[in-house]
């Protein structure tokens, strides 16, 4: 077996730094009382080494005294705590990994010079904790973690920004964000993250292609470390190694040639030593078991027909290497997993997996053992799903083909058709080979075949996806959505992976006689509120008004009762005048009531459209959005609030007494 170990794993030029100090120290001033502020590392295995020297660590500033050697843990502090370390300590040794202390610097220095700052990192973690600490002069500082939350913060950000990041954040995100961020150029992005993190990430990566199996050793409490081992199990198998004892529940079977081992910036170099002994130890236990094993099984002997359990050693498209604990290994070809089926077999197995399959043929040409997993699935796989049929559960069946009228799916070897109506979505054919639960809703026990339905399954999802989603949906928050549809009655927007509706009544503030339709394009993107939400119906009631400043009441501020406006008439009406209100770009409307006219004059004898007039306000309906206007008694009044003069209101009986009067 080989063993590789990454260049880079173990301790940073950060870490390495702290602990070599403190060690250093303790050892040098033995009985002096020494503290360390926090966990100077996230690894419990250096900071108990640090305890047997009569290092303490404290988590409380309250708990250090006057007679205090008190380090600083790598992580950093805020500035506040920093302060009040010094005034109760006798002695403080900062040990804030320098990378840190950049950003510390750079977050301080644009705060003081007017920046509000946003951290792109774990809100819990003790470093973006002491980042924050470093914003002064009462700036805004965020704290995000994804493009959606970075949106958020953009929207409260006054005027320019400043932004950072967690030195061991996901390089991935940071990638992504950083392009999003390349269209603001009123925001200053410094690329904070660490380059060691970002190297052992790569060097990981690459090592993982090369080798059958990867560990990671270190702290499950350390941020980089965590991130390494999601990064690499994406890759290969991947076991976190916190202790030596955990490599006790790792199978090292002997198809696994080779082991990767890297470790997180906070491990010290004695654990992966020990980790990498310990293996070797392991594996010649291993070679002396295999050589027992293979023993063993020269003497077993294989017939057709039988039916073998065997572990997933290798998955290919078209076949699949199995360990049946014989002297050859068995091979599943892919038409004997699922006859008549086009799937790949990589989209359905993993290795590590068990599974029962019938020796069809005991040698083939390259000596392995020719299995059928399609026939052990025939000899139980209708009974199964006549048990899920009878208990009603659902199955989970591979998509076989696709016909004119029905989908064929497999499920052990059953065929179960479902009908294009029920299938609840549209059928595609990357659908075939992919695995989808299925209601059975008949079964034919002579013919030994199944039909079902996806439609209920996806409406029974749904349901509890949208329940589960508008719980956490919050009426006081603004979303972002995109118009996807223009109704008759308003617009329809896709927000949170939902869908709402916007009435015609909340598309904005409009002018009068402004088509809504017009404003808007499928594909927009809209700022939009909750007004309402009716689970029943599954119907989302949005406002994009709520998100507007109102033009209109805007507009009259300065209006008020009694005051002379200009204006220019717009519209002459049988029962008065439409006007513009010049100087506040508002409409106004001069009741028949409200103009000087001569016997059985009406308006359209006296005024055209252009006429420019000065009238008086009479009445401000903010809630009506409404300013009524006299030409009458032309004097200016002073500014006083009146209550609504219900006389003024235009009723249906104003406009058929007009116009019969008009005739």
């Amino acid at each position: 077996m080989i063993i590789k170990v990454a260049q880079s794993a173990g301790f940073c030029f950060g870490v390495q730094r702290a602990v070599e100090g403190v060690l250093v120290w303790a050892k040098a001033n033995k009985g002096k009382s020494i503290k360390v502020y926090g966990m100077l590392i996230h690894n419990s295995y250096v900071i108990d080494k640090l305890k047997e020297l009569g290092v303490e660590v404290v988590e409380d500033i309250e708990q250090i005294g006057k007679e205090d050697i008190i380090f600083i843990r790598s992580h950093g502090v805020s500035m506040d705590e920093y302060a009040e370390i010094e005034k109760r300590a006798e002695k403080v040794y900062d040990f804030t990994c320098p990378y840190v202390k950049k950003i510390h610097e750079i977050v301080n220095e644009h705060s003081e010079n007017g920046y509000d700052i946003i951290v792109v990192g774990d809100m819990n973690h003790p470093e973006v904790k002491g980042i924050v600490g470093h914003v002064s002069n009462n700036r805004k500082c965020f704290v995000v973690d994804s493009i959606e939350k970075i949106k958020e913060a953009i929207n409260q950000v006054e005027g320019q920004a400043v932004v950072v990041c967690q030195t061991t954040f996901d390089s991935k995100k940071w990638s992504e964000i950083r392009e999003f961020l390349e269209t603001h150029t009123n925001y200053k992005v410094f690329d904070t993250i660490c380059k060691a993190t970002i190297n052992r990430q790569k060097e990981a990566s690459e090592l993982a292609k090369h080798v059958d199996i990867m560990l990671v050793v270190g702290d499950k409490k350390s941020s980089n470390t965590n991130k390494l081992y999601q990064l690499l199990k994406e890759i290969k198998p991947t076991f976190f190694i916190e202790k030596v004892e955990d490599l006790d529940s790792i199978k090292l079977d002997s198809h696994i040639k080779s082991i990767g081992v890297t470790a997180g910036a906070s491990t010290s170099p004695e654990q992966i030593e020990e980790v990498v002994k310990h293996l070797e130890e392991k594996f010649n236990e291993m070679t002396l078991k295999d050589f027992e094993r293979l023993i063993d099984r020269s003497f077993l002997t294989l017939q057709r027909g039988e039916v073998v359990k065997g572990r997933i050693i290798k998955v290919e498209e078209d076949y699949l290497l199995v360990d049946i604990g014989y002297k050859a290994e068995g091979i599943i070809y892919k038409d004997e997993v699922i006859k008549n089926g086009n799937v790949n077999l990589k989209d359905l197995f993993k290795i590590g997996e068990t599974i029962e399959a019938v020796v069809i043929k005991e040698s083939d040409e390259e000596g392995n053992v020719v299995l059928s997993k399609y026939r052990a699935d025939v000899l139980h796989g209708f009974e199964e799903l006549l048990s899920k049929y009878e208990n009603k559960e659902p199955v989970r069946a591979i998509v076989k083909s696709i016909k004119e009228k029905s989908v064929v799916c497999d499920f052990r070897g059953t065929n179960v058709y479902v009908p294009i109506s029920q299938w609840g979505e549209d059928v595609q054919t990357s659908d075939i080979g992919k695995i989808f639960e299925i209601e059975i809703t008949e079964v034919n026990k002579e013919k030994k075949i199944a039909f079902g339905s996806r439609k209920s399954l996806l409406k029974q999802k749904e349901e509890e996806r949208f329940i589960k989603q508008i719980d956490s949906l919050d009426f006081s928050k603004e979303y972002e959505g995109t118009v996807v549809e223009i109704r008759e009655k308003g617009i329809v927007v896709n927000f949170e992976n939902l869908r709402g509706f916007v009435p015609a009544s909340e598309v904005g503030y409009l002018k009068k006689g402004a088509e809504f339709k017009k404003l808007f394009e499928i594909g927009e993107k809209v700022r939009v509120k909750i007004l309402d939400i009716d689970k029943n119906k599954k119907q989302i009631y949005l406002s994009i008004k709520k998100t507007q400043d109102d033009e209109w009441i805007k507009k009259i501020k300065n209006l008020y009762l009694g005051m002379l406006v200009d204006c220019e008439v717009t519209k002459v009406l049988p029962f008065g005048l439409i006007v513009w209100i010049t100087e506040h770009d508002v409409d106004g409307f001069v009741h028949i009531s409200n103009i000087p006219l001569g016997y059985n004059q009406r308006p359209h004898n006296v005024y055209k459209v252009g006429d420019r007039l000065k009238a008086k306000v009479i009445e401000i309906d903010e809630e009506k959005r409404r300013i009524a206007l006299s030409l009458k008694d032309l004097h200016e009044e002073e500014n006083v609030d009146t209550e609504h003069n219900e006389d003024f209101v235009i009723t249906l009986a104003d406009f058929v007494k007009n116009i019969e009067l008009e005739q």
